[in-house]
């Protein structure tokens, strides 16, 4: 990758999550100055957004909705990270949560490496079709990232699976559900919220990225915005319930994260601004994303 740059490319989709508002996030962000945030300690490569996958109910498979629409998304995006990751460092603005298949894979093609992934989200998404309770595919992302589910999923990003599991380091889950508690052991690591909460961010990145044994390689990270708690950020689209981090909190983890040069690629998934009438929340993810990011833009080319 060259250093001192970073691409951004959005994906407007809201295939595989539990409601339509997330596939407008990319837009709202820019609107609310993300690429100006950006460029102030990076060269922004600002690619074209992706065409809209959008949400669908598909009543007549409720144990896998709108497989077919998500899976083009994860191809797109896939498709996507190899032009991006030719440019430098690279953010990914969602979308839901399942187009984490997609990022992984093309990244890991683009590399030719294993890469490892730090999966930041209030919900463990570890649900296969056969345990889901809603049959929404975000709730599998990282299932499917992991080779579980639908192949025409697991393997949309041209490798199956796009990250091995104990190359997966989960941080920030406050909420299981049963099917997902027996997946939980074949991760590198599992650290809930109040966990990485009592630990201090500082140490919860340095945690998660030592789990993530691909030999010191490279390394992605997703960040689902429902990791911070709802009262403070309520623009997104199903609430989880428990303690979420705060603003302050998810900064300093991106933060730390990012310092480490294996990292080579973040994921933002889940924000709905038609649920942030004022902007507020808008500005203040694009603060943390550009906080975060200049930690791999600080000396330009």
């Amino acid at each position: 990758m060259a250093s001192g740059k970073v691409a951004v490319f959005g994906v407007p989709s809201a295939a595989g999550g539990v409601a339509p508002g997330m596939e407008r996030g990319a837009f709202a962000l820019r609107e609310a100055g993300l690429l100006e945030a950006l460029g102030r300690d990076a060269r922004v490569v600002h690619l074209s957004d992706l065409s809209l996958f959008p949400f669908g109910d598909d009543p007549e498979h409720p144990r896998c909705r709108n497989l077919a629409t998500a899976a083009c998304a994860a191809r797109a995006t896939a498709d996507e990270m190899s032009r991006a990751m030719c440019e430098g460092f690279t953010l990914v603005i969602g979308g839901d949560c399942s187009l984490v298949v997609g990022t992984v894979a093309g990244a890991r093609l683009a590399l030719g490496a294993p890469v490892g992934l730090v999966f930041i989200d209030a919900n463990a998404d570890l649900n296969t079709p056969e345990t889901s309770p809603s049959g929404r595919l975000a709730g599998m992302a990282l299932a499917l990232a992991t080779g579980l589910g639908p192949e025409e999923m697991t393997a949309a990003g041209g490798i199956r699976p796009a990250v091995d599991a104990e190359h997966v380091a989960l941080v920030g889950f406050r909420a299981l559900d049963p099917g997902e508690r027996p997946r939980l052991g074949a991760l590198g690591l599992a650290l809930p919220a109040a966990a990485a909460r009592a630990l201090g961010m500082r140490a919860t990145a340095a945690l998660a990225l030592d789990a993530i044994e691909n030999d010191a390689g490279p390394i992605v990270v997703h960040f689902d915005v429902d990791a911070i708690d709802p009262d403070a950020m309520p623009a997104k689209a199903a609430v989880t319930p428990g303690d979420g981090f705060t603003w302050q909190q998810a900064s300093d983890l991106l933060a730390a994260l990012l310092a480490s040069p294996r990292v080579v690629a973040l994921e933002v998934t889940e924000f709905v601004p038609d649920r942030d009438p004022d902007g507020g929340c808008a500005r203040r993810l694009v603060k943390l994303l550009a906080r975060a990011v200049a930690q791999k833009g600080s000396a330009r080319p």
